[in-house]
């Protein structure tokens, strides 16, 4: 009982920390947060908590606990991507000083029509990862609590609409911290106690079928490589990371920031797939999906386990409510008002709620339906990286394009991953978010070349 009460408390402190938000959001511009007050370490922590969620870690165990440490390792491609993108892109932000949105840096670059599909992708993109974080919470809840998935969905949904849709932005960095803090903390603790129930590092190796311990293991080196290019490129600056550097203090400490979360993520990856491996050693359960609760559940003292219970809630929480805000930000921020530019400040801010807490419930509809946290993440990563990142990076490295180059790279790019996942099936098993990606680009620099050529005719 003391450990439910644990969780519990937490919850009730999310759910706190969004309603005292909520009495400072009196305008839209609260509820977004655009007033660029965070420095270095607030950047690199709610960075980290944002991507960090169930497919980061309880999915990430899931898939070393069944075919071993290659899914970790392909999950490398996300960190390398985000220092990568420290270094070269964010510096660019300051190209775009007004700008509060990924569809405000695209409306910038590319015009208007260019921001209004950006606004309608960030938010397929978002929803569909916020759905997969949905399903996560819910199997947590049911490993952690025996309460059923479906129940554990619904309870982790209403926690998340409560603080997000009433306190905004602020509030989700605000608990972005407070769960940076337990995952930091927590995951790398869970898999300490783990080997020293298992008699060490050694005696769990022996203990493990040597195949997980291969890079490839199940995986052909196309399919490796695809998944590590997708992992790069899948979430790279999508609409929460990019919320995200958009309110830094300045561009070089934003870029700090966004360097040592990537350094962060790729030791956490490791830690959280030994999670899973420690599970099939010490033979927790048989159920891969539940590999990192039922070691919870199982090796940790009352109390102790309640803290990584909280911990393990969130880091789903904290990805969710990330992409949650970013979904509604940008629908609301780059297609809808743009089309409604009179509407008054409170009715905006009426709007952003209510588009929040309806992508919410459809969210959790999304996740009923397809119920694998990696197959809801590719869906999601299909409408981002394939249409949106390599003009968005061209912007940020002040390459200069037109909107028709902008609309004829972002449909061969979403074309070509259609076609790649939907009609070929996944030639190779290499997925269509990293060939409509290789597509985009090449669209891209063509239509740009072409129309160079055109005006020095």
């Amino acid at each position: 009982m003391l450990d439910i009460a644990i969780v519990a408390l937490y919850l009730i402190l999310l759910v706190g920390i969004g309603l005292r938000g909520g009495r400072d959001v009196k305008n839209a511009a609260d509820f977004t947060a655009s007033d660029k007050q965070y420095g270095t370490f607030v950047i690199f922590a709610t960075l980290s908590a944002s991507f960090i969620g169930g497919g980061y870690s309880s999915g990430n165990a899931a898939a070393a606990f069944e075919h071993g440490i290659g899914t970790a390792l392909t999950l490398f491609g996300f960190g390398i991507g985000m220092i990568l993108i420290g270094k070269y892109l964010v510096p660019g932000v300051r190209r775009f000083p007004n700008a509060k949105t990924v569809g405000g840096v695209i409306g910038s670059a590319y015009g208007e029509r260019a921001r209004h599909l950006t606004g309608i992708f960030s938010f397929l993109c978002c929803a569909g990862v916020v759905g997969a974080q949905m399903e996560s919470i819910g199997l947590v809840f049911h490993s952690l609590l025996g309460v059923s998935s479906t129940v554990g969905t619904l309870m982790g949904c209403f926690v998340v609409l409560i603080y997000t849709t009433f306190g905004g932005l602020g509030s989700v960095i605000f608990a972005d911290m407070l769960q940076f803090i337990l995952l930091a903390v927590g995951m790398p603790l869970l898999l300490v106690l783990s080997i020293i129930k298992g008699g060490g590092v050694g005696a769990l190796v022996d203990r493990l079928p040597t195949g997980l311990l291969s890079p490839l293991n199940e995986l052909s080196l196309p399919a490796f490589l695809s998944l590590f290019f997708s992992m790069m490129c899948g979430e790279a600056l999508a609409p929460p990371y990019m919320q995200r550097l958009l309110i830094g203090k300045s561009p070089h400490s934003t870029a700090r920031g966004t360097i040592l979360s990537g350094l962060f993520s790729l030791p956490f990856f490791l830690v959280t797939a030994g999670v899973g491996l420690a599970a099939r050693a010490l033979r927790i359960t048989d159920t891969a999906a539940s590999a990192m609760p039922d070691l919870i559940l199982a090796i940790l003292p009352v109390g102790l386990r309640g803290i990584l219970m909280a911990a393990m809630v969130s880091i789903i929480l904290s990805a969710a409510d990330g992409f949650l805000n970013g979904a509604t930000v940008s629908l609301v921020c780059d297609t809808i008002l743009p089309r409604h530019p009179h509407l008054s400040d409170r009715t905006e801010l009426r709007l952003l709620r209510g588009v929040n807490l309806t992508t919410g419930v459809a969210a959790v509809i999304v996740s009923f339906c397809v119920p694998d946290v990696f197959s809801i993440l590719l869906l999601a990563y299909s409408f981002w990286s394939p249409v949106i990142l390599v003009p968005l990076a061209a912007a940020l490295l002040g390459v200069k394009a037109s909107g028709r180059v902008f609309l004829c790279s972002a449909a061969v790019g979403f074309t070509t991953c259609f076609m790649w996942n939907v009609i070929l099936s996944k030639p190779f098993g290499i997925d269509g978010c990293i060939i409509g990606t290789l597509a985009n680009l090449v669209a891209f620099s063509l239509c740009r070349i072409r129309l160079i050529v055109w005006l020095n005719k």
